[in-house]
């Protein structure tokens, strides 16, 4: 009689260890921990000799919503190749709470691979006979993983909202010239180390540097862009869209940087966000729903500066390719006729070079408009001039109100301003009567339904404008009570008491706009033309004897 022994080569799996934990798993960190997942999953395959832990994948701070981590997408790949053929995890919420594109792997891709998955709490083995994948009770649990997962989406987004509208840093990245600060992780304070870099770009943009040109400028003497900088610091950071081998400042870093209010000690958040909690597509929000909260920070630039860099932006500052500068007037130079753009050109006789502007509108039009042409030496002498005029008036009306009490001056300017806003009231009221009477006259059969509607939106117009009117008033009134004369204004034409030149800055900070009438006629708009002439107004109303109107007159 013959007899066999028929062994049976066991199988050996090469096992992969998934681990993760994400920001979502909140109070369950402590269960969910690496060191947790890691030695339970060890405890498991520790008596169980068919298994050969070949790699150890680690997603720590990944949410489990999408698969698009760094950690599981190289187990895959080793997974695809075949250096492994068996993953382990704590449970299914670890390997994700996508419950779609969890089924899919657990359904199709993985017995198609030859891939055996094992979910220890959740009892389930992707080699068993029977798999639990064939009942309802994963598909169920997958489920409700990827409710959990919507459910802390939600938690998590109210929470963020709250921390906007109390002005908490919330993002995940701080903004280049700032750090969090070590005792408040929300809270951020200036990075000395690069905060001065910030200066340099607000400096350079006043003297009429472009952004292309600031761009240039930072990488030619070395000044490491903001993702070199914090790669340097040891911030992770994702590179898949530099070109190089070292990010370089660009014209577009350096407008963000230049628009961000951030730098005026503002807090700008909620501008963007995920369409979906399972996907990374981001889409930008409305400007009504953005969340600003004021002065949540030290500002590394002055208020008055950043809305200074925010008004050159609208203006027109084109320059000639060889300079990487605008021009001292470009942008402010305009024709009093047509309105449009005064531009400059160069023209040379006899070996030497001359610079004048004259009208756009003209050239493309000789019918519209005159050349209005002005040299550039001229309108610098006049613009100059004029500005050391000003400075002198400014500083003439600072000494004279230091010599008297500016409280009389405020107290009748609020007597005028609530009369205004007795009379607005008054308006609003009455249109409000009127309003409300007409859908009276519409139920009697007096107007008509195209005649009440016409109506109701005069008088919704009227009573809008009248609340803005009393907003306004009401502004002005808590103007004239804080302000003095010492406010920006005055401040801005003094640092300049011993103007010898015109700068690019000077222009950007205390002019609006030049004016070039018919015969070389120049007008200039300052800026703070109706805080002084205001002033001035006060002043006259004010003082009515002789020595006191001879004293005002000293400052025109």
């Amino acid at each position: 009689m013959l007899s066999s022994n028929i062994i049976e080569k066991k199988k050996i799996y090469r096992t992969g260890i998934y681990l993760r934990l994400s920001k979502e798993d909140g109070d369950k960190a402590e269960s969910d921990s690496i060191s947790n997942q890691r030695n339970l999953i060890e405890d498991y395959l520790e008596d169980k000799d068919d298994f050969c832990i070949i790699d150890e994948y680690v997603d720590d701070g990944y949410s489990g919503s999408n698969f698009e981590r760094p950690a599981f997408q190289r187990m895959y790949d080793d997974l695809k190749s075949g250096a492994i053929n068996c993953v382990v995890v704590k449970d299914l919420s670890r390997f994700g709470r996508n419950y779609i594109e969890v089924g899919r792997y657990l359904e199709r891709m993985f017995p198609v691979m030859g891939v055996r998955l094992i979910a220890i709490n959740d009892n389930y083995d992707g080699a068993s006979e029977w798999k639990n994948s064939d009942s309802i009770i994963v598909p169920m649990r997958n489920l409700m993983n990827d409710a959990y997962c919507r459910d802390m989406s939600v938690r998590i987004k109210s929470q963020l909202e709250v921390k906007r509208k109390r002005g908490e840093f919330v993002g995940n990245y701080v903004p280049y010239g700032y750090k969090r600060n070590p005792r408040k992780h929300s809270q951020l304070i200036i990075d000395d180390e690069v905060a001065e870099n910030v200066r340099l770009i607000f400096s350079w943009k006043m003297e009429g540097m472009t952004d292309k040109g600031i761009a240039e400028r930072l990488n030619s003497i070395g000044i490491l862009c903001p993702l070199e900088y914090k790669k340097k610091n040891g911030v992770r950071v994702s590179e898949h869209f530099k070109r190089n081998s070292t990010a370089q400042w660009s014209a577009k870093m350096i407008y963000r940087i230049l628009h961000n209010d951030i730098y005026a000690g503002n807090m700008t958040q909620g501008m963007h966000k995920k369409i979906d909690y399972r996907s990374k597509e981001i889409i930008e929000q409305p400007e009504e729903k953005w969340v600003r909260v004021e002065n949540t920070h030290d500002p590394i630039i002055d208020k008055q500066q950043f809305e200074l860099i925010q008004t050159i932006e609208g203006t027109d500052t084109r320059r000639s390719p060889e300079h990487s500068t605008v021009m001292l007037f470009s942008g402010y130079i305009e024709c009093g006729e047509c309105g449009s753009k005064l531009v400059r050109r160069s023209s040379s006789y006899r070996g030497k070079k001359y610079s004048y502007y004259n009208c756009s509108g003209y050239k493309a039009d000789k019918h519209s408009c005159t050349p209005h042409n002005i040299s550039h030496d001229k309108l610098y002498d006049i613009v100059l001039e004029t500005v050391r005029q000003q400075i002198s008036v400014t500083i003439k009306m600072e000494q004279f109100l230091a010599s008297v009490d500016e409280l009389p001056l405020k107290r009748k300017r609020v007597v005028q301003l609530d009369g205004q806003m007795e009379k607005l009231q008054e308006e609003l009221e009455k249109n409000q009567r009127i309003k409300k009477k007409l859908f009276q006259d519409y139920s009697e059969g007096i107007l008509n339904r195209g005649e009440y509607l016409e109506y109701i939106e005069l008088y919704m117009n009227k009573i809008s404008n009248c609340k803005e009117k009393m907003e306004e008033v009401a502004n002005q009134r808590k103007d004239t009570m804080s302000d003095n004369i010492d406010g920006p204004w005055v401040t801005s034409f003094k640092k300049y008491r011993n103007l010898q030149e015109l700068t690019r800055p000077i222009v950007v900070e205390l002019i609006e706009k030049i004016v070039v009438h018919q015969n070389n006629a120049i007008e200039i708009r300052f800026k703070y033309q109706d805080a002084m002439n205001e002033i001035m107004e006060q002043m006259s109303m004010e003082i009515q004897d002789d020595s006191g109107e001879n004293q005002v007159a000293a400052c025109k």
